[in-house]
């Protein structure tokens, strides 16, 4: 889950060259060091001064950061949480890097792939490896692991949430050489040059994966990056130390080698007041997701370093379920999006901690329409009048009904993942046109097997991607009864769209390609955004040199306190 990141449209290739030609392309991919210091330090902090929460210790070689959700797996083919991703891609690392450059725009870098090359019908996908590569347990890194892990990524028994849908149509891997993996698909699939750069394609041990399976490998966890897995205390933390053996970090977070932090630790705190009361108390030092009143604290105070990083993916926002009373009628779909003012809910409830969406994508992620984002400027009467189209009254106090039922919305959020004051503010908006509503909370696992079920009307979601095939998992037929299609939206035509979209080597083409679907779902009022995502971070501040990706991730490969 989404940044620093490229306009729409480009797509960095091996020397920042756009790859836009539909011929074969080697990409020997980049050895010099464009850093993101200017990115992830400079024009994302405000802060000064100092006070409460201002410091750790010089020297200090432990970091705790406070995060917002309990993980769902440690493995990266399982995980359905951007939270999670963002840990774990300090224990795996990718075969390739997408890393924003010195000017902001993202490109390919080296990882557990010196090089590789695209086929022309973008099928076949050659990697040549790096040779000098352990796991944590000492196995050795070659084409087999390559194989091992994207063959666990599609076994059922891996029950993969995101990993399976961002790999798309695969077929096999082919072990050319000891240091050759050749990956097929069984159709086009452009969208993979981005995506096996996100850490669901993290290489963990194949000699892990045999010995525990694909239903335990998550509970040890065994990667090749800067940390090694230490343990998971369940509502506790997660914690990591360093790979004293790692060198092969991307040169955009600078000169290769181990991390300069001996030991991080994820600190699982669900309330966003504990989150805070942690950072100023000095039990962490970076603190995940605060609530918008103290993310105002924080930007004004000076007392702690504010990072906010734009990410590519899916707005936070409302999928709205097609099939079930009264929103399957597009119509009351259509209402309740002209019914919702995003700006005032930004201004006021989120304190303008965000940026209020209107789309179905985020403006940075390939695919954004931009002409979208007036379809449904706020216009309550509008709302009422669809509405009173679809045969709903309004009573005497404004309720609507229908044949003697009231219009009534069921709405089921997830629990600590920061729709609670949001969803209050919808459901009085979804009343001033005479709607109902019923609001309740899950916990995140618990909520995605309800939302498959359907049991609900309006879903929460938000979701950090490289790349807009993104729409394959949260649209496609396929992907309802156990992917994260929480509208329950089934269109062939789209779901054909979709497929040829990812077929398009060219980057316009397949830009555009992708903006026409983006119409024609907010045209069937599919999704109700909110907010922009974006990587919302607050640090003590003499922590320097974190880094950040696309997908507002951050990493802590070469952070270190001052």
């Amino acid at each position: 889950m989404s940044d620093v990141i490229t306009p729409a449209g480009a797509d960095a290739g091996a020397f920042g060259q756009s790859v836009r030609a539909p011929v074969s392309r080697r990409t020997v991919l980049k050895a010099g060091g464009a850093g993101l210091i200017g990115l992830g330090l400079s024009s994302l902090l405000a802060a000064c001064g100092g006070g409460p929460g201002s410091g750790t210790a010089s020297g200090t070689k432990t970091l705790t950061v406070g995060v917002f959700q309990e993980p769902d797996s440690l493995d990266p083919a399982a995980t359905g949480l951007a939270m999670v991703s963002m840990m774990i891609s300090h224990i795996f690392d990718p075969l390739v890097w997408w890393l924003p450059n010195d000017s902001g725009e993202n490109e390919f870098y080296p990882g557990l792939a010196e090089s590789y090359e695209v086929s022309p019908d973008a099928t076949t996908y050659t990697f040549k490896l790096r040779q000098d590569v352990d796991f944590h347990d000492g196995t050795h890194f070659d084409a087999n692991a390559v194989k091992a892990n994207l063959d666990h990524v599609v076994d059922p028994a891996t029950k993969s949430r995101s990993a399976i849908g961002s790999l798309g149509p695969y077929q096999e891997t082919v072990v050319v050489d000891q240091y050759t993996a050749q990956v097929v698909f069984n159709s086009p699939n452009a969208a993979f040059e981005r995506e096996m750069t996100t850490v669901l394609f993290g290489m963990q041990s194949p000699a892990a994966i045999e010995k525990y399976g694909a239903a335990d490998v998550a509970a040890h966890p065994t990667g090749t990056g800067p940390f090694t897995f230490v343990e998971y205390v369940n509502q506790d933390r997660v914690s990591l130390k360093r790979n004293d053996a790692y060198a092969w970090g991307p040169t955009a977070f600078g000169e290769a080698g181990p991390a300069k932090l001996e030991t991080l630790t994820f600190k699982i705190l669900l309330d966003t007041n504990a989150r805070y009361n942690a950072l100023r108390g000095g039990q962490i030092q970076m603190a995940m997701n605060l609530d918008p009143d103290t993310i105002q604290n924080v930007k004004s105070s000076g007392e702690l370093t504010h990072y906010d990083v734009p990410s590519t993916g899916q707005p936070y926002g409302y999928p709205i379920n097609v099939t079930k009373g009264p929103t399957d009628d597009v119509r009351v779909r259509q209402a309740i999006l002209y019914a919702v003012d995003q700006d005032k809910l930004n201004e006021g409830t989120l304190r303008g901690a965000y940026t209020a969406a209107h789309n179905f994508l985020t403006p940075t992620t390939p695919g954004y329409a931009e002409s979208v984002d007036s379809k449904y400027a706020y216009d309550p009467e509008k709302a009422k009048s669809l509405l009173e189209e679809a045969g709903w009254t309004a009573g005497p106090d404004g309720t609507r009904s229908k044949a003697g039922q009231p219009l009534t919305l069921d709405i089921l959020i997830q629990t600590a993942n920061g729709f609670d004051l949001p969803t209050q503010f919808v459901v009085n908006a979804l009343k001033e046109v005479g709607f109902t509503s019923n609001t309740t909370s899950q916990p995140f696992t618990t909520a995605a097997a309800s939302y498959n079920q359907g049991v609900q009307n309006l879903s929460a979601i938000f979701y950090y991607d490289v790349d807009p095939y993104l729409m394959k998992g949260l649209v496609s037929s396929d992907q309802i009864a156990s992917g994260f299609n929480w509208a329950h939206y089934s269109n062939p035509a789209i779901d054909a769209a979709i497929a040829q979209a990812n077929s398009i080597v060219d980057t316009d083409q397949r830009t555009a390609a992708y903006e026409a679907i983006t119409t024609t779902l907010m045209e069937d009022a599919i999704f109700l955004p909110l907010w922009n995502v974006s990587g919302i971070y607050s640090g003590v501040k003499n922590l320097k040199d974190v880094m950040f990706g696309a997908t507002g991730y951050s990493y802590y490969h070469v952070a270190s306190f001052a």
